[in-house]
């Protein structure tokens, strides 16, 4: 079935009732409605799941700054599970979350009567002047738009979580340790004087602070000794200041670096008002890091992350290490986690 309209869901009973040979075009006022979606064949299968899905919605203008969701054919409001890719800001594609690794957890979502968003986002480039925060603000300005046009998506804008696999999970992890970014003031924009808040975030992989020197030297990798040489012949310096937004030695030794760093450790931000955590590390193995994988992807990042939320009243569902070190798990997995704080 496909479906071009003006998205009003409490009309969407009319959708529902038609034939696969039928297409409708529902116009309401259109000075009220904020967007037009095109509902076409999704790209996995739903199993039976009734839901509708659009794809490559704009947040933004850059080519990158697009999203999908599947929507739960139902009128009323519903919860939202937004994924965030992974590829270490410079690779990964909304598209992951269609294949083995995640279509039955959005089949799962869509029966439980929870929408699932997918989102891409500007990666870093050789070169780049912007650094990570570039990629970090978009994912943040995602989460707002889909608030602004929560009505069109029938969604309660109050309840949102995020899932999020390597440098996805950072991303949501950014976004729920700081404080609201929206700018209430910001008349030329209303997008962003939407919430950057959410209820949960699920991590699989994640990394624990975006300040590699600070806090993956000083916290997550202390008792090896690993030194930023190390890190730096593994990843190659010129990634490491790309990562910053600068391209020298010279620049990356600076006040102006320093304080960049601080905006990207969510370490720094965890505060008891912050949203539970469910995180999942288990990946490569619990000694030295050696390759760009065990870099990334350490044990001992979930460690750090469940060591400053304990120490900050936050709560966390959280396994490490491979072999297991720590499971608070339980039979909890991710999909139940989400559901659960949408339902909270």
């Amino acid at each position: 079935m496909t479906a071009k309209y003006i998205v009003y869901f409490l009309s969407l009973f009319l959708l529902l009732s038609c034939s696969d040979d039928e297409t409708i075009t529902e116009i309401t006022n259109p000075e009220t409605s904020l967007i037009e979606l095109d509902f076409t064949n999704p790209p996995i299968d739903l199993q039976g799941a009734q839901a509708l899905y659009a794809s490559d919605i704009a947040y933004d203008q850059y080519d990158k700054t697009k999203f999908d969701v599947f929507l739960p054919s139902t009128t009323t409001k519903t919860g939202l599970v937004v994924f965030i890719h992974g590829g270490g800001f410079t690779g990964g594609d909304k598209d992951f979350i269609y294949t083995d690794n995640y279509a039955s957890e959005v089949v799962r979502l869509l029966n439980n009567n929870i929408a699932v968003a997918t989102i891409n986002y500007r990666l870093l480039e050789d070169g780049d002047t912007e650094g990570v925060l570039k990629s970090l603000n978009d994912s943040k300005r995602a989460i707002q738009y889909i608030r602004y046009i929560s009505n069109e998506l029938n969604i309660n804008k109050e309840d949102i979580v995020l899932f999020g696999s390597s440098a996805g999970a950072s991303t949501a992890l950014w976004l729920a340790t700081n404080d609201d970014l929206k700018d209430i003031n910001n008349t030329t924009d209303a997008v962003l004087q939407e919430s950057s808040r959410v209820k949960g975030i699920a991590l699989n992989a994640t990394q624990s602070s975006l300040d590699i020197e600070g806090r993956w030297i000083g916290n997550v990798f202390a008792e090896f000794g690993t030194t930023l040489e190390d890190m730096n012949q593994e990843f190659g310096e010129q990634k490491l200041y790309n990562f910053y937004g600068v391209n020298t030695e010279s620049a990356y030794h600076t006040p102006e670096v320093e304080a960049y760093r601080k905006q990207v450790d969510m370490l720094s931000f965890i505060s008891s008002d912050d949203p539970e955590i469910w995180v999942k590390n288990t990946g490569g193995h619990n000694n030295v890091p050696t390759t760009t994988s065990s870099f990334n992807h350490h044990p001992f990042h979930a460690r750090e992350i469940k060591k400053f939320a304990d120490a900050n009243g936050v709560k966390n569902v959280t396994t490490y290490g491979n072999p297991i070190l720590f499971s608070s798990v339980g039979d909890e997995d991710f999909v139940s986690f989400l559901i659960r704080k949408i339902n909270e």
